[in-house]
């Protein structure tokens, strides 16, 4: 341990340099598992430094976990051991401190870093010394060459991950990706937990589609959110797509309970918060919780598109248009938002012109309905492919007897979709049937 305290301030700028190095930042879990041994080993707690407490300190194991059945701290400590190797053969190869883990143990160890002097060849040792740098090269070049193929798989995993996240709209209710994506980032990298997260969420999309396999996406997206957690215990994500699951499985109290274990782990990620607004809150009619989580949502990432979309959506729900309006041009979908806020405030003309030129025809069947304009309506209702479609035009021709037919085709989708349709303005003219109630029973919502 150091012993000066410009000793100790130095290993703390080493560290900060390592945390912020491409190999670490990114990676969340091994950061928190370097920081936690320098610190201990700086804070003079060595004790602290051994397996069964990092298990549970770092990993969130519980205490009683066993360690010789669990590997989960040696495991990643020779993934950390090699992250540093890694380290240090690039971006810290000129560092004047060189932090270490030594294998077997857990407590670093601090040295000065050493490059080879460009002096002192011509002497009697100038053969011994060649010998030597000679067999230092080919273990190094061996060493790199393993490192380099395995990393290599570790950043092309993160890559196609990132690919297949980046169609993830909360807001929207379609598959965020093709699962194959995911699969390929697990192959690439089995044991990185956010790849897992992410299937979860496809799978759970998956199991609300019509095209859906439902029965087997439920079971699918179930486990790929418990490998994700099995994983890593603190990981955001793996709580949050947990919370996706048990909402799709009607299993709300736990929905919620996974929610806000995901908060607490990250109060700042914004995609946690719109999960569950648009997966619990929403659809069981939580509105004004839903509120809540988008107002901080909108603080943590005021210039998210998705945060905006699904602020104006809910916004919509709640009948507040005028206030809707002001998220809807930073929003994914801006014409289709607009057009249901003109709706809302009865500007229908002005609404059918705007949703002529949206990607989907549902709220324009809708408006054309509201205007009279039956035979319009009825041709859209006639060649629509989707339940919803139906459900909002015959709502807007004001049949409740259809609107409720196609409610019931929609209730094999789960209660995360049928409730949050059920949430529509468009759906008012439904409040105070007594048949509301059997549906929301049937597909499992809270009456």
């Amino acid at each position: 341990m150091p012993t000066v305290e410009s000793e100790a301030e130095a290993v703390r700028r080493q560290l900060e340099r390592i945390l912020g190095s491409a190999g670490f930042a990114r990676n969340e879990r091994m950061s928190r598992f370097l920081r936690f041994v320098v610190e201990n080993h700086l804070a003079g707690r060595v004790q602290e430094l051994k397996e069964s407490v990092l298990g549970v300190q770092i990993f969130g194991r519980p205490p009683d976990y066993d360690s010789k059945r669990d590997a989960v701290v040696r495991t990643e400590a020779g993934r950390l051991r090699a992250r540093l190797s890694e380290y240090y053969l690039g971006e810290g190869k000129d560092d004047a401190l060189v932090i270490e883990l030594p294998k077997g143990r857990y407590v670093p160890v601090f040295r000065p870093g050493a490059p080879i002097e460009a002096h002192g060849w011509a002497n009697a040792a100038v053969p011994w010394a060649w010998i030597r740098v000679l067999i230092a090269v080919v273990l190094l070049a061996a060493v790199t060459g393993w490192w380099w193929m395995h990393h290599r798989n570790e950043r092309e995993a993160y890559d196609l991950y990132r690919q297949a996240r980046a169609a993830y709209h909360p807001g929207r209710e379609n598959a965020d990706a093709d699962v194959g994506i995911y699969q390929q980032a697990i192959e690439k990298d089995p044991v990185f937990a956010p790849a897992y997260a992410g299937l979860a969420a496809a799978y759970a999309f998956d199991s609300s589609r019509p095209i859906g396999e439902r029965q087997e996406s439920l079971t699918k997206m179930r486990v790929a959110a418990q490998r994700a957690i099995q994983l890593d215990p603190l990981l955001a994500e793996g709580h949050d797509a947990m919370g996706v699951v048990y909402a799709r499985l009607g299993e709300w109290d736990r929905s919620e309970q996974s929610f806000r274990r995901a908060i607490e782990l990250n109060p700042n990620r914004s995609l946690t918060r719109l999960d569950f607004a648009m997966n619990l809150l929403l659809p069981i009619g939580w509105m004004s919780n839903a509120l809540q989580q988008l107002r901080m949502a909108e603080i943590s990432d005021p210039h998210s598109a998705d945060v905006h979309d699904v602020y104006s959506y809910i916004l919509i729900s709640a009948g507040r248009f005028d206030e809707a309006e002001e998220h809807c041009s930073k929003s994914i979908t801006p014409v289709e938002c607009l057009g249901r806020i003109r709706v809302g405030q009865g500007r229908i003309d002005e609404a059918i012109q705007i949703l002529t030129a949206a990607p989907n025809t549902r709220y324009l069947g809708y408006a054309y309905g509201r205007a009279g304009r039956r035979a319009e309506a009825e041709r859209l209702a006639a060649i629509s492919p989707g339940a919803l479609q139906r459900v909002l035009i015959y709502a807007g021709l004001g049949d409740k007897d259809r609107t409720f037919e196609a409610l019931d085709r929609m209730a094999d989708l789960g209660p995360v979709r049928v409730g949050k349709t059920l949430a529509f303005p468009e759906l008012s003219l439904l409040r105070g049937d007594p048949r509301l109630r059997a549906l929301r029973r049937k597909v499992g919502l809270p009456e």
